[in-house]
């Protein structure tokens, strides 16, 4: 099952092809692998790495991020507000996603072109 919540005005929202900034994937290792390969591909700067390291990026802004992808929102409800979630999980939690302005859930398994249309749909959603 996929659910998409309500998104921020396009102005905000990612690019669907190659962008300024980038995604940032924080998941275990294998799958950030696995994500980078299918969005690189694609043409989407990919930075693979963990919590503590994302959140740094956000708070320092020295980095542009346009979208996070993870396994754990919690860690970002700190810019629920201020950045695109695209939420990966066998059993997501959909109250802890609905705390999110743009957020698109994606349930594990899923095949990578349903990863791409999440990502399209947080680019272009309003």
């Amino acid at each position: 099952m996929e659910t998409h919540f309500a998104c921020m005005p396009p102005e905000r929202a990612i690019r669907s092809t190659v962008q300024q900034g980038a995604i940032v994937v924080v998941e275990d290792p294998f799958i950030q692998r696995y994500l980078g390969n299918v969005l690189t591909r694609r043409g989407y700067q990919v930075i693979g790495t963990d919590a503590d390291r994302a959140t740094r990026m956000l708070r320092s802004g020295t980095e542009q991020v346009d979208l996070i992808i993870t396994n754990s929102p919690g860690n970002f409800l700190t810019f629920a507000d201020t950045i695109p979630l695209l939420y990966m999980a066998g059993a997501p939690d959909m109250e802890l996603a609905a705390r999110f302005l743009c957020c698109r859930v994606l349930k594990k398994p899923f095949h990578p072109d349903h990863l791409l249309a999440a990502i399209r749909e947080l680019a272009v959603s309003v």
